[in-house]
């Protein structure tokens, strides 16, 4: 059977999956191998931005993340994002419909990714030290595998006066009692003392995130970082330098 080029692209156009399906055309073809070839990469370039709808979603919010830590809270646009996502600006107004929407999904996206890693570092799997350790290795490696979220944390801590500061709060009351659990697990283990106030030392070890994550912005050495997290996780459980933590010596060793 010959097909025209003009056959030929309806067929791809209502049915893209044809190839996969084992369908060929004669030699007769209307259509030479060059033609074949430039409609094929047309509609092959048009399917790799065809995303679902899930799907864009969770590449405009990416690039959210993006214009809102370059750009910070206050002064990130829909136009930013939408050149980030190489689509235009309704497109990402047909998903967030006024900038308090997008804002709101960006702050959902941090407070997010807190609760978890509060989650798989204090959630019970290590001792007080370790767990301590964990959390601070984490802001410090995110800070360069995560950067656009971490500043957006960063910049969100900071907003003390604007409409999201009370939400900031909530996940911030969220991560002091799941510090607080920790070091209160502590206390009956008789890994810290008693006396120790857990509330306040989670707070101290939660402000002491945001400095790891500006060391690691900063350039600083691991080394350096080692030594800060340690001597931050001691401070926090009323540990003294070169005593004992759960079992071990805790003399700061240089990680990879």
């Amino acid at each position: 059977m010959a097909v025209s080029c003009v056959q030929w692209l309806y067929i791809y156009s209502v049915g893209s999956d044809c190839i996969l399906r084992g369908v060929t055309y004669s030699a007769g073809s209307d259509c030479d191998f060059h033609e074949r070839l430039f409609i094929l990469t047309r509609i092959v370039a048009n399917q790799r931005t065809r995303l679902r709808p899930d799907e864009r979603r969770a590449q405009l919010l990416t690039c959210a993340l993006s214009a809102f830590a370059e750009h910070g809270l206050a002064r990130a646009t829909h136009s930013q994002v939408a050149e980030r996502a190489h689509v235009s600006v309704s497109a990402v107004y047909s998903y967030f419909r006024t900038r308090d929407d997008l804002v709101s999904a960006v702050l959902d996206e941090v407070a997010d990714y807190l609760d978890r890693i509060a989650s798989e570092t204090l959630g019970g799997r290590f001792g007080v030290y370790d767990a301590l350790m964990a959390l601070g290795h984490r802001f410090a490696q995110d800070a360069l595998d995560q950067p656009d979220m971490l500043k957006v944390w960063l910049d969100w801590s900071t907003g003390v006066d604007g409409a999201s500061w009370p939400r900031y709060l909530d996940v911030l009351d969220r991560l002091h009692d799941a510090a607080a659990a920790v070091f209160e697990q502590g206390k009956k283990e008789g890994v810290v003392s008693s006396a120790l106030d857990a509330q306040a030392a989670a707070r101290i070890y939660m402000g002491g995130g945001h400095t790891v994550a500006l060391m690691q912005f900063a350039g600083v050495s691991r080394r350096e970082l080692d030594v800060v997290i340690d001597q931050l996780a001691r401070g926090a459980m009323g540990v003294g330098l070169g005593s004992p933590v759960d079992g071990l010596t805790a003399e700061p060793t240089e990680s990879g």
